[in-house]
């Protein structure tokens, strides 16, 4: 379909939601000359600021709930990527023959300019942020797509003619590319571990997802994996497009980044070249470094020098949220890490510090497995604090087999308070929950936008 064929079209947009995304299409597809309908199970109060830059658009809305007949009586289903596939709703939609797309699909169907697309379950939006700084910094225009609360179809008409599209693509995202069969020109992919189990049916099926950032790339293309990382090293054997790895190991003769004698080294069909002394590299944690290393890859392709990606990497000190310093108070560090939500991102962080921490943990389950993350727990904390949820009841059930003591708070603003009472000078308090925020809060950013300001009134 065609941008021109949008005029008069009826189109149902699923999921207005509150981060953007769904603004973004509503307000692209009403842009086209296309007849909006949005429905949302989130009231008008919920919705409130989606709304109001929404107000000078001619869209119907239809809100607190949905309606079978706004599937079955349209042209065409936009759905919000994180609405699930088996929905009664869709499954309406399919029987009538409408077809069902997503933002990211119609994007890449749309979109003239070539597209970097960045997966992953962790560094997503790290490995984004930097990218676009070093891209930037090389005199490489781009525009951004999906990062954060960035939404998507709306920056097609931002683009010109020379820009790159720097897109981050969850999977949900990546599922709509399979009916168009089509993959951006240059992906990377920053690791897999279990993520999303409340809404996939195993991991099989979560990676399936991912490997459609690659799947219909050709041989001028190019792929950048973690090598790492057991499941993206698999991927490594049937990419159809020029293979790149990153590593914090050095690996011989194939082309890559990685770690050799404490500086970042790039390799490329043979010529390598030193990179940074990571001595310098402001980030915490390797996982941060494997972020780095996956943007050192794609900024080299694009001929970037070594001295201007070195200079980005010298001064970025991360994303808000993710292990961000907030407040010294009294000697104590006050650490938001809201922006991990599954376990594997909050053992990546305990691994970030070179001492026992005060962990703040807990929040929803989305159906993961928690041994791990409770073993490093006994290691890696002094004092640990739990907050409500299905995900912090496991953990409970898993350190009281091990006679583990930790202090339970049924709040955020309690847990804060009670971290302080238990903090000494020098000492790292964290907040890293390793589980999903829907139980307590908007999503994950509230949740630390609401750490932070209850870190900020401590006296």
């Amino acid at each position: 379909m065609r941008i021109a064929e949008l005029k008069g079209k009826k189109i149902t947009v699923m999921g207005l939601g509150t981060l953007g995304g769904g603004v973004g299409t509503a307000k692209f597809l009403a842009k086209q000359g296309a007849k909006v309908l949005a429905t949302d199970l989130k009231s008008r109060a919920e919705l409130a600021n989606s709304l109001k830059q929404l107000k000078s658009f001619p869209i119907k809305y239809v809100l607190g709930r949905h309606r079978i007949t706004d599937f079955t009586n349209t042209g065409l289903v936009v759905k919000n990527p994180a609405v699930p596939k088996n929905s009664p709703f869709l499954k309406a939609a399919e029987r009538r023959d409408i077809p069902i797309e997503n933002d990211a699909s119609l994007f890449f169907n749309y979109c003239p300019n070539p597209i970097i697309g960045v997966t992953g379950s962790k560094g997503k939006s790290t490995t984004v942020a930097l990218l676009e700084r070093m891209l930037k910094k090389g005199k490489v225009p781009v525009v951004l797509a999906g990062h954060n609360t960035t939404s998507v179809l709306d920056r097609i008409e931002l683009l010109k003619k020379k820009d790159w599209v720097l897109f981050e693509l969850s999977s949900w995202r990546l599922e709509g590319l399979a009916k168009i069969k089509k993959s951006p020109q240059i992906a990377v992919i920053t690791n897999l571990v279990p993520d999303h189990l409340n809404t996939y049916r195993g991991m099989r099926e979560y990676q399936e997802a991912k490997k459609k950032i690659y799947q219909f790339q050709n041989s001028r293309d190019y792929v950048i994996l973690n090598r790492d990382n057991k499941i993206t090293r698999s991927f490594g054997k049937e990419v159809p497009s020029q293979r790149y790895w990153f590593s914090l190991k050095s690996f011989s003769e194939q082309n890559g980044a990685f770690i050799k004698n404490n500086k970042i080294f790039f390799r490329s069909y043979g010529k390598e070249s030193l990179v940074l002394d990571l001595s310098t590299l402001k980030l915490l944690g390797k996982h941060n470094v494997q972020n780095a290393l996956a943007a050192v890859i794609v900024a080299k392709i694009l001929k970037i020098s070594n001295r201007n990606i070195a200079d980005v990497l010298r001064s970025f000190k991360g994303m808000p949220g993710r292990i961000e310093l907030v407040r010294i108070l009294k000697g104590a560090k006050y650490f938001n890490d809201t922006a991990a939500t599954i376990p594997d991102a909050t053992i990546a962080a305990l691994d970030s510090f070179n001492k026992k921490v005060i962990l703040i943990v807990g929040g929803q389950n989305k159906k993961l497995n928690y041994s791990n993350l409770s073993r490093k727990i006994i290691k890696r904390t002094k004092q640990l604090i739990l907050l409500p949820g299905s995900a912090s009841d496991e953990i409970e059930k898993l350190l009281k087999r091990r006679h583990f003591s930790f202090t339970k708070c049924n709040s955020l603003s309690s847990a804060v308070l009670a971290a302080r009472q238990r903090a000494e000078r020098e000492d790292v308090i964290l907040f890293s929950p390793g589980a999903a925020s829907f139980n307590l809060f908007r999503n994950e950013f509230d949740r630390g936008d609401q750490f932070k300001k209850f870190v900020n009134k401590l006296s």
